[in-house]
């Protein structure tokens, strides 16, 4: 990347946390983690995958802009509101606008005939939304806005698990899903475990609706149990799961 795009992502960067910190859910994300490791975990996937480096890495940063209206599920008013955030950097190109807006909309929904951009950050963001880590993050989701309320019943337990097995079957990249095979062999045992993940459920939704942000949550899961699930959920919130399994490949960046 030149002096312009690293200049550029810093200011894209500080922005878009800001935004989900303050605006998101309320400001009840202040102090969420979730863009720094999508970036992470996207420039990890870049260095397997290729694409443009400074386009992937805008788009993980502004990925959930659109969270400051209430919800990302609708890819064009997705698209729209970034599109709109991204006018305020003056050294943005127009055609650079486009494609990041055009990535961060497909971010939920992914799809083949995106721009590998697209794909990519689809794909970290799926990451970041795997394993028990997701467990944890998708219980906020439902408790602060699919919801609206505690989840205890067993019935809140099979949306959760079927919501990240359909997200888990849409990762693109062949990097992504083995490392999604990775994180979410210890989640089996969470779903298969109901007694355990009904009650954990409904502790960590407890949490949600005092205002105690996902990596908080977990930090305390960590401390309340030693269940086999749990096993890396610490190196999900550190990212060092990537390193482990670039030694287990034998790989090196491109």
């Amino acid at each position: 990347m030149d002096s312009r795009e690293k200049e550029l992502l810093k200011k894209i960067g500080e922005q878009a946390v800001r935004q989900l910190w303050r605006e998101a859910f309320g400001g009840k994300a202040h102090g969420s983690r979730h863009l720094y490791r999508v970036n992470r975990i996207a420039m990890y996937l870049w260095e397997r995958e290729g694409g443009d480096e400074f386009l992937i890495l805008a788009t993980a940063w502004v990925h959930d802009v659109s969270l400051a209206q209430g919800d990302d599920s609708d890819p064009a008013k997705v698209e729209a509101f970034t599109m709109g955030f991204l006018r305020k950097f003056e050294a943005l190109s127009e055609a650079e606008s486009r494609m990041i807006a055009q990535c961060a909309g497909a971010h939920e929904t992914g799809g083949e005939d995106l721009p590998l951009e697209a794909r990519i950050v689809h794909d970290a963001d799926v990451l970041d939304k795997s394993g028990m880590l997701g467990v944890v993050r998708h219980i906020w989701k439902m408790t602060h806005m699919l919801k609206g309320r505690v989840l205890y019943t067993e019935k809140d337990l099979d949306e959760l698990r079927d919501h990240l097995t359909e997200r888990e079957g849409k990762l693109f990249s062949k990097t992504a899903r083995n490392l999604g095979k990775i994180l979410n062999e210890p989640r089996k045992l969470f779903f298969g475990d109901r007694t355990f993940a009904v009650k954990t459920m409904t502790w960590i939704s407890n949490l949600d609706q005092q205002g105690v942000i996902c990596e908080k949550v977990a930090e305390m899961l960590l401390k309340k149990s030693s269940h086999p699930s749990l096993v890396l959920l610490k190196d999900q919130l550190s990212c060092d799961f990537l390193s482990s399994f670039n030694n287990q490949e034998g790989e090196t960046p491109k």
